[in-house]
This record gives structure tokens, sequence and C-alpha cells, in this order.
């Protein structure tokens, strides 16, 4: 069976889809670091810190 013939739009499609998830992702990696920042910063010591980090499934070392 040959290949689908690939049109313009269905590239303009794919790029604006890509920036949408790459938007998609910043956006998710600052809410992320803010959550981080908050937790650290109401956090009455590291090892505090470190489980509601986990709890949250925020790893420091993703984070920007």
């Amino acid at each position: 069976m040959p290949a689908p013939h690939t049109t313009e739009t269905d590239h303009d499609e794919a790029r604006t889809f890509a920036h949408v998830r790459a938007a998609e992702k910043a956006a998710d990696e600052q809410r992320a670091a803010l959550a981080a920042k908050t937790v650290a910063e109401y956090s009455r010591d590291a090892a505090e810190c470190s489980a509601l980090l986990d709890m949250l499934g925020l790893d420091v070392a993703d984070l920007r």
C-alpha cells in the first residue's frame, strides 16, 4: 500500500501541535518550580521538605 500523501496543512498542524506541547511543558515546569519553592518556604526542615516534595512527585533535580 502506498504511503499517504502529506500536505502543507498536515505540516502546519504538526508544527502547531509541537508548539502547543512545548508551551504546555514550559508551563508545567514553571508550576512545579513554584510548588517546590512554596514547599521549601513552609517546610520546618530539609527532611520535611524532601518528604513533601516526594508526595507531590517533584524531583528538585528536574527543576530549574
